[in-house]
């Protein structure tokens, strides 16, 4: 029988809340505050909640499939929900963007291949909506974790996290700047392909492949990890932390081209080591129409953003911070609505099939 663990629950939630938050209004606000060097720098050292969310799928996942009846089975279910998901908002991105673009261009063959192009990085690089990146990353992750630990190849696993997260730290982390990350040291390749390689080894190795291989080692060794005791590393991981940030600080120039840090994988580790320590059995007694409400939250709101923006006629660069919060509340209350939703037609189904049961 598989555990409940009431931190993750709570975590899916606050995580999924805190994205709705940023994309809304965080992020411009954070670029509001005076001395944004030591600002961003610091953010990056404590950036937390994507890892997060991977070393928590890599857990589960390694949880479920040791826990199903048939492991193939469990993850060829797992990826073909995601799929069906992602694709019906690939599909609402075509519509969107693609086709508009194909009925006032023209379908010659050199528009054919700019929306061939635009669709596959939206498919597998940038995601058909912002928050949408963090899924391609994680199949790649959860498939080289399910490989290597169905044949007990666990160093192998751990060996490929820490290389790949070491290796990123020179192409977007602590070491980008030992190698030179600026586009002229290769004067031969078009910038924007270096961007996109830079992207994309950062989100499938630095994340994906990283987190993911982590939350399923640590599911293997859970016993073991929770015995650990932390205050040591706790501690090591504030002196790491804020060592780095100030060496950044000091011999770095802020880029957006930052994306991960040394301090980034003890500070998540030590994160979900707190997370599986949290009890509640309110949560447990909520867990399903909290998790419903962090899915909706987390996949939907960026879609009600965009539709609320639209009726309302307001435009980002310009909400004040009481239209902000307007909009912020109006889509909480259609997350609310729409998980409301789901769990009255689950309800249905389930007493529909219990008449059928008991009719027959």
């Amino acid at each position: 029988m598989r555990k409940y663990y009431p931190g993750i629950t709570i975590f899916k939630l606050a995580g999924a809340l805190l994205v709705l938050v940023a994309h809304i209004m965080l992020l411009r606000y954070l670029e509001l505050i005076p001395g944004q060097r030591l600002v961003q720098f610091t953010a990056l050292a404590t950036r937390v909640v994507v890892p997060g969310f991977y070393v928590i799928a890599g857990f589960l996942a390694y949880k479920g499939w040791t826990h199903a009846a048939s492991s193939r089975d469990y993850m060829h279910r797992y990826f073909k929900r995601l799929f069906f998901i992602y694709c019906f908002f690939c599909f609402i991105f075509a519509a969107q963007h693609i086709m508009p673009s194909l009925v006032n261009e023209g379908l010659s063959a050199g528009n054919l291949l700019v929306q061939a192009k635009i669709m596959f990085m939206a498919f597998f690089l940038n995601g058909p909506f912002i928050q949408f990146w963090f899924i391609p990353p994680l199949v790649f992750g959860l498939l080289i974790a399910y490989v290597l630990f169905r044949t007990e190849q666990t160093r192998l696993a751990v060996g490929l996290a820490l290389g790949g997260f070491v290796s990123i730290q020179f192409v977007s982390g602590s070491l980008s700047r030992v190698m030179g990350s600026e586009a002229t040291n290769l004067p031969a390749i078009d910038p924007i392909y270096l961007e996109y390689a830079s992207t994309f080894a950062t989100r499938y190795i630095g994340f994906g492949l990283t987190f993911v291989i982590a939350g399923a080692f640590l599911a293997k060794y859970e016993e073991h990890l929770m015995q650990i005791k932390v205050k040591r590393l706790v501690m090591a991981a504030i002196i790491l932390t804020a060592v780095e940030t100030l060496l950044l600080f000091g011999f770095s120039d802020w880029s957006r081209e930052y994306k991960l840090s040394f301090s980034m994988l003890p500070n998540t580790l030590l994160l979900f080591y707190g997370i599986l320590r949290i009890k509640g059995s309110s949560v447990q007694k909520y867990h399903k129409v909290i998790s419903l409400f962090s899915f909706v939250t987390f996949f939907g709101h960026v879609l009600f953003i965009h539709i609320n923006s639209l009726l309302f006629g307001w435009s980002a660069e310009s909400m004040t911070v009481g239209q902000d919060f307007i909009l912020l509340l109006v889509t909480l209350l259609e997350c609310a609505a729409v998980t409301a939703l789901l769990r009255s037609g689950a309800r249905y189904r389930i007493i529909k099939q219990l008449k059928g049961y008991s009719s027959s």
